[in-house]
């Protein structure tokens, strides 16, 4: 029998800055498409979406990933590999099963939701490659598959999920065949066929096995059953509602060792990211990031890359829907009450820097703690005032520039 080495025939691992610029997505965008009309700058506006900055988490779970995909794909196509299928179709039909292979290794990435779990995961799947493909033989195998926990947890919905993902790729017929098969047959059927064709299966969304306690029990049990018998790695990815599930039992906790993400701290990634997201602007008059608009920003996100997104593509849209054409504290804030309502107790709990915001006035700070300064141009209302006044300004305009202010009618 010839051997084959899929692992050797895996894109290059990339490190460093080159595995950076090869994960960045930054959209086309020139400052001329704030001349176009309001509609077709509000079908730009979704490009904000499309920005992907990778972060230290980007890198890790890329690195994992592959070195995961690589591990797998080195226990395929050779003579251990056949005697392994051959006890997989004998425990199928009902015979007993001795464990050939062992050793398979399965990890998890537990984070917050919104932090960009997904993101990091699927642009780290395209730098993967697409199907490995031999000639002689001739044998496909699919480096990486992604599915979801199904809502139910149903065991046989996710072992149908995966069927229908290998069929999409490989243009086969798997899942209209195992129509008439019992729950161990179908088992065994995903088993054989995840040995054959997938390197690296990664499940996402594992979080909803904690809401359902007798299924989700079941479905992890067969994910292990799946894991030991198909003798490929499995990645499981949710928020961190799962930590208590997973640490139930010693059996569980050792096989759900792996990264773990929170939001992110108000530091150089932070203002990357955000100083990027704003720089897309599609109203009229642009305007610039101060370190007022950064503060502010953190304030009201915790942190968190979805909700930063969405606040600055919510403050453009109202900008433009309302022709008000500027992106600022006080459209961003109106986007905040107006359309963040669902998240706000939420996000308050993992704001970072509560001794300084951003509106008000510094205290004493510990050099032991990691917090932000105030901004340079800060200034107190009393300051403002006097300022107004030397300069014949209209303060509340001025004091617009620091805060969002809102009238009320009396």
């Amino acid at each position: 029998m010839k051997e084959l080495d899929f692992a050797s025939m895996m894109p290059p691992l990339l490190l460093g800055d080159e595995l950076v610029t090869a994960m960045t997505n930054l959209p086309h965008y020139d400052s001329s498409v704030r001349t176009l009309s309001a509609s077709e700058r509000l079908m730009l506006l979704s490009n904000i979406y499309k920005i992907f900055i990778p972060t230290n988490m980007a890198t890790e779970i890329y690195q994992r990933i592959y070195l995961m995909t690589r591990m797998s794909l080195q226990r395929k196509g050779n003579a251990e590999s056949v005697r392994l299928m051959n006890a997989n179709y004998t425990w199928s039909h009902g015979g007993e099963y001795h464990g050939i292979a062992t050793g398979a290794t399965s990890a998890t990435i537990i984070g917050i939701s919104g932090v960009g779990k997904t993101s990091c995961i699927q642009s780290s799947i395209s730098l993967l490659g697409s199907i490995i493909e031999t000639e002689n033989p001739c044998h496909k195998v699919i480096p990486i598959v992604m599915v979801s926990c199904p809502f139910d947890c149903s065991y046989k919905g996710l072992l149908c999920q995966i069927l229908i993902s290998i069929d999409e790729i490989l243009g086969t017929t798997y899942y209209q065949k195992c129509g008439k098969m019992n729950a161990q047959q179908i088992l065994g059927m995903v088993c054989q066929i995840c040995h054959l064709h997938v390197g690296l299966l990664i499940i996402d969304e594992i979080q909803l096995l904690s809401g359902a306690t007798k299924a989700g029990s079941l479905l992890y049990r067969m994910i292990l059953q799946l894991i030991n018998t198909s003798c490929i790695n499995v990645l499981l990815v949710g928020t961190s509602e799962c930590l208590q599930f997973f640490a139930e039992t010693q059996q569980i906790a050792r096989r759900s060792v792996g990264l773990q993400y929170g939001a992110m701290e108000f530091d150089g990634d932070f203002r990357h990211i955000a100083e990027m997201l704003y720089s897309y602007q599609y109203v009229k008059q642009e305007s610039k990031m101060t370190e007022n608009i950064l503060f502010w920003l953190y304030e009201h996100t915790g942190g968190i890359p979805a909700v930063l997104t969405a606040i600055i593509h919510g403050a453009q849209e109202i900008a433009i829907l309302r022709g008000r054409e500027s992106l600022g504290i006080d459209t961003l804030t109106e986007a905040y009450s107006s359309r963040m309502q669902m998240l706000h107790g939420y996000l308050t709990k993992r704001i970072t820097p509560k001794v300084i915001t951003y509106h008000e006035k510094p205290e004493p700070i510990n050099t032991e703690k990691t917090v932000p300064s105030l901004p340079d141009d800060y200034k107190t209302i009393a300051d403002m005032a006097t300022e107004a006044k030397n300069k014949q300004l209209d303060l509340i305009e001025l004091m617009r520039t620091q805060f969002a202010i809102e009238a009320i009618d009396l």
